[in-house]
């Protein structure tokens, strides 16, 4: 069963993974779900990554470090802060080089505050990085990190964690636990500032979809 969605994004993904989320306890759904993403092409299966935070389920963690590799998008370190991976961990990650290091930054910039430029469902789980270091820890590790490697995806990433260090490292309740985040998705509208963030979402989305007819007209 799993080969039928061997090429299937997110979007495709989202009824089959939902009547999982609905019908299985949180193991069940986690083994589906890596059983399809193990017969995926690697830049489809990292696209897709995010999927695993809303299985709700820790041992997705697991997983996800077993299996992260290039091409890395910014969707592993998402799913790995939705699940509340802590600093010592992540630090870890910064240490360790290679896709596990690109990987550690994302989830770093996935800790700051919630901001426009994020899913809906980003947004309303808000989580808050768990252990966190002092601000000097962390320009320590990512002037480290830095030394051991500057490229540009590494670069880029570096200075939008700098930028947004004190929103990371803020602390405080995140805004839904991670046994609630199937709950989240499969119904985000009843939780703690939904309504709001969806409306903003469904906004700035109306707005590009004009946009576009109206670029779409002008090629007419």
């Amino acid at each position: 069963m799993s080969d039928n969605y061997q090429f299937s994004d997110s979007r495709a993904l989202s009824e089959p993974f939902a009547q999982q989320l609905s019908q299985q306890p949180p193991d069940g759904a986690l083994a589906w779900l890596t059983a399809v993403l193990a017969t995926q092409a690697p830049a489809l299966r990292s696209s897709n990554a995010i999927l695993l935070a809303y299985t709700g389920n820790p041992a997705a963690m697991d997983w996800i470090d077993t299996h992260v590799g290039s091409p890395v998008a910014g969707q592993w370190g998402v799913a790995a802060a939705l699940l509340d991976t802590p600093w010592p961990r992540i630090a870890g990650w910064l240490q360790r080089g290679g896709p596990h290091r690109l990987m550690a930054l994302d989830t770093l910039l996935a800790y700051r505050k919630p901001a426009v430029n994020m899913s809906p469902l980003e947004q309303i789980a808000a989580p808050v990085l768990p252990q966190a270091p002092a601000r000097a820890e962390l320009d320590a590790a990512l002037a480290a990190c830095m030394a051991e490697s500057a490229t540009p995806r590494i670069q880029t990433a570096v200075n939008a964690i700098a930028k947004h260090g004190d929103e990371i490292l803020r602390g405080g309740p995140r805004g839904v636990a991670v046994a609630d985040l199937p709950r989240l998705y499969l119904d985000p509208a009843p939780f703690k500032d939904a309504p709001a963030i969806l409306q903003q979402h469904e906004t700035v989305a109306a707005g590009m979809r004009q946009n576009l007819q109206n670029l779409l007209k002008g090629i007419l």
